[in-house]
């Protein structure tokens, strides 16, 4: 999950890290935030770009942007970011509202406060609806299959648009992959999305779609351990 934390003050910018955090290991297995932390508005938005960031939390009170100022500006680039605001006053919640906001805390609130918050924002569609970019194209997480290493070039294949092919090093593509538990490596340039597999053999992924991936027989029992270990996590938490 990608996660900005809007607050002119560091200690509540750890706070809400640390609650974030805490959250998704409660909640979401192997999921963990990669959090991006600014100290105003105007800080952040003069690197924002739309289709960045899962959640966003904002402080109300901060320099010449409030909050409901830079949710505004954040809205008029990205519809679907979840938008939550923390801040120390009731006074602005109806406003909040007018721009999307899945979540209003009032500062200081208590751990449990922070959980209710979280399980009214609808992290399960936002996990959902996650996608990565690769040049002009935009593939859905859920989409994937598997991906592999050709020469210069990534494949990647997916269930409905057959395989996309991507000249860029492997290791660059895992890296946009890296935040998001579901995909394992299953041998040296070859990541399977565990979403997708319905179980595994002596010596491959059966996907959903009939394919198999082979993996590592050198790792056959830690590459088992984990796919179970994942799906009996999933399966606890829905």
């Amino acid at each position: 999950m990608k996660a900005a934390i809007i607050d002119d003050l560091s200690t509540w910018r750890e706070e809400i890290r640390t609650c974030l955090i805490d959250y998704l290991s409660e909640n979401y297995f192997g999921e963990i935030p990669v959090v991006k932390s600014f100290e105003s508005g105007e800080d952040f938005l003069s690197c924002f770009t739309a289709n960045t960031y899962d959640i966003i939390f904002i402080d109300q009170y901060m320099g010449e942007y409030s909050g409901i100022d830079t949710a505004q500006k954040i809205r008029e680039q990205d519809a679907l970011v979840a938008l939550v605001f923390i801040t120390t006053s009731r006074e602005h919640a109806i406003d909040s509202y007018q721009v999307r906001a899945c979540g209003y805390l009032v500062k200081p609130f208590q751990y449990e406060e922070f959980q209710r918050t979280m399980n009214l924002a609808g992290l399960d569609k936002i996990r959902n609806s996650r996608f990565i970019s690769l040049g002009k194209q935009k593939i859905l997480l859920r989409e994937i299959l598997w991906c592999n290493q050709d020469n210069h070039y990534v494949e990647v294949h997916t269930d409905k648009r057959g395989t996309l092919r991507f000249r860029l090093r492997f290791g660059d593509f895992s890296s946009l992959l890296a935040p998001y538990p579901q995909f394992l490596t299953c041998y040296k340039g070859c990541i399977v999305n565990m979403e997708r597999a319905q179980c595994v053999d002596e010596t491959a992924f059966l996907m959903d779609t009939g394919n198999k991936v082979p993996f590592s027989q050198r790792n056959r029992k830690k590459i088992e351990t984990l796919f179970y270990e994942y799906l009996f996590q999933r399966e606890r938490q829905g």
